[in-house]
């Protein structure tokens, strides 16, 4: 009895241990995860775009998008909506094995601020959180951008050169419209109409040889397609091998075309820095 009553203890003592070591780990979340960053003294809303089948021992490269005008808002739900990469990665995730090869950051901009200054800083802080939660690959950042995120992508991939592996604008420019000036106008707009890269020289020269591949459609009526043009011609100028595609028939709102392209994904998801240049990015504001 004595030892048939010290193995009981003994069995009763060692099974939660036992239990604790076959139990499962825990899955990891995946989806539109919900974020936030502080810069300064404001809080700043972001998503983070984490694939179904992701894996915690896999390094991910992490595409940077930013909205336009639509999205603006401080409710971290509107910039997902609408015609842009949140949009086709939700719709075509379940079918299409690119869509969980990488994570992707989705910030916020409030209304009327534009992806300049603080709005820059906020998304550049969102995508370092993300690397560093997630351990993504440092060398493989991509930022990319429809309409004003267009512009926003042009002004990051300048102002941080040695970070980002492309840039890919997507009907976007670097001069401003005068519509837009007139409708939003603020004191952000008018200090990013003032400084250095406020001119396709400039900006071409500031982003330096990082790999580009701007889109634009021929009838846009939003964001003329001469702003495309210009930087093209500002890139090779400098001796740039840019890549450009304009769409013949297509108006402003192409993200379909371009975030639906396999061409596309092959061409942004083979980009990575120079193993001297990963980790070590700053920002070059003048």
């Amino acid at each position: 009895m004595k030892h048939s009553s010290f193995f009981l203890a003994l069995l009763l003592l060692l099974s939660p241990l036992a239990r604790a070591q076959k139990a499962p780990a825990s899955r990891p979340e995946t989806g539109f995860l919900k974020r936030t960053v502080t810069v300064g003294a404001r809080t700043y809303a972001y998503r983070v775009y984490v694939p179904e089948n992701y894996k915690p021992a896999k390094t991910y490269p992490v595409v940077l998008y930013l909205h336009g005008v639509g999205q603006w808002g401080q409710d971290n739900e509107q910039q997902m909506g609408g015609p842009n990469l949140g949009s086709v990665i939700q719709l075509y995730a379940p079918k299409e094995p690119v869509y969980s090869q990488f994570l992707a950051v989705f910030p916020q901009e409030p209304a009327p601020e534009i992806w300049f200054g603080e709005g820059a800083e906020q998304a550049i802080k969102a995508l370092d959180q993300t690397v560093a939660e997630f351990k993504a690959d440092a060398a493989r950042l991509y930022v990319t951008g429809l309409s004003m995120g267009g512009y926003g992508a042009w002004y990051l991939g300048a102002n941080y050169p040695s970070k980002f592996a492309a840039v890919a604008p997507v009907a976007g420019g670097v001069l401003v419209p005068d519509w837009f000036d007139q409708a939003f106008p603020s004191p952000i707009l008018t200090a990013y109409k003032s400084q250095s890269l406020y001119a396709y020289t400039a900006m071409a020269k500031a982003v330096g040889t990082t790999p580009v591949w701007i889109f634009h459609g021929a009838k846009d009526n939003v964001v003329p397609v001469v702003e495309s043009r210009q930087m093209v011609a500002s890139l090779k100028a400098a001796g740039h091998a840019a890549k450009y595609t304009e769409y013949p028939a297509e108006g402003h709102f192409i993200a379909d075309k371009v975030y639906t392209d396999p061409a596309f994904w092959q061409w942004l998801l083979a980009q990575k820095l120079p193993n001297s240049a990963a980790g070590t990015a700053t920002s070059t504001k003048p």
